[in-house]
């Protein structure tokens, strides 16, 4: 019989690497799957101050503090003085963060069904989900953060001590009455911010699948009369526009253990199982300041998403990897605000 050429349609432009075009495929997938699934890591520059790094491994963010003080002046009196403290945060990059499977050939060869592509979207939710909980406890570290003489008057916090409580549910009641107490700590939570002279534009609030749900109470947030139309909500939609100033963001990724002997850097330990008064269990994050250049925290970044596949024959296996080299820490404290209960 003649043979035939076949198409090779992932190949090179050369015909060198038969299965070039998967791997961008693979890649693509598994950014895709990252941008998606993450809602801490900032893609717009509204709430994290980022920096690249180039063969380093670590960056600084100035702290400039507090303002001075105005005085009146005499004519011919000389002006001495005036000086403003400041500070530095520096923050350094982590490991590399990876995520990885083996797929044996065989499994593939008889598969009915793709497992490639969903394998990678797994890869990049994997990456996601980790990085988000690690920028979630960031941000409640910056919240508590203590303030600092001169420089500046640390993070905010508003915190409700709720007996037993073992559950959200135990705190905010799913009616009026808990939707209610929930606004009334966000309205407490924006007027420390006032006070703090955090700017009003780009305030960011973060809360939990379930305050979504109970704020359905609330039912002047999607009424055309309280809200112009670009910021009422949509309840048949589960869209909310805007909360006592803050734009709303919904995620899963909220940290509820005690991280202080898991975590692998300082950055990430804090203690949210919401035990004690040092164990605060986060419902809301606040993070504002980074279009007027004070981000609550800050990333460097070494490596950004990469991902590889290749195929093992020793093992006859095909070996997927995503990884990242980050690291983040807090930098503007009094940009970040956290709302959360304690049980004693």
């Amino acid at each position: 019989m003649t043979a035939v050429t076949p198409n090779r349609f992932l190949a090179n432009n050369d015909g060198s690497d038969k299965t070039e075009l998967a791997l961008k495929v693979f890649s693509g997938t598994v950014l895709e799957a990252f941008v998606s699934a993450t809602k801490f890591w900032d893609n717009t520059g509204n709430i994290m101050s980022v920096k690249n790094l180039d063969h380093g491994k670590s960056a600084q963010w100035p702290i400039i503090g507090n303002d001075p003080s105005a005085e009146y002046h005499t004519p011919g009196a000389f002006m001495s003085g005036g000086t403003i403290k400041t500070g530095e945060n520096v923050i350094t990059v982590n490991d590399y963060l990876v995520s990885y499977i083996d797929v044996a050939y065989a499994d593939v060869n008889l598969s009915h069904f793709d497992v490639m592509r969903p394998y990678a979207r797994k890869l990049g939710r994997a990456l996601a989900t980790d990085m988000d909980t690690k920028l979630a406890i960031v941000s409640v570290r910056a919240a508590r953060t203590a303030a600092v003489s001169g420089i500046h008057g640390g993070g905010n916090q508003v915190t409700r001590l709720q007996g037993s409580a073992t559950a959200d549910s135990d705190v905010y009641a799913d009616n009026s009455t808990g939707s209610g107490e929930f606004r009334d700590d966000v309205a407490q939570l924006a007027r420390l911010m006032d006070e703090d002279a955090v700017p009003e534009a780009g305030r960011y609030l973060f809360i939990k699948p379930y305050i979504r749900s109970i704020l359905r109470h609330e039912t002047d947030i999607f009424n055309r009369d309280f809200n112009p139309d670009a910021l009422a909500g949509d309840l048949n939609n589960r869209v909310i526009g805007r909360l006592e100033g803050f734009s709303l963001i919904v995620s899963n990724n909220f940290p509820t253990t005690n991280t202080n002997s898991t975590a692998s850097f300082d950055a990430y330990k804090a203690d949210c199982d919401g035990e004690d008064v040092g164990g605060v269990r986060p419902v809301a994050i606040a993070l504002c300041g980074a279009q007027e250049g004070s981000a609550a925290i800050g990333l460097v970044q070494a490596a950004g998403l990469t991902s590889h596949i290749e195929k093992d024959e020793r093992r006859n296996t095909f070996f997927l990897k995503s990884q990242m080299m980050v690291g983040a820490d807090i930098v503007s404290p009094w940009c970040a605000g956290e709302i959360g209960w304690h049980a004693a």
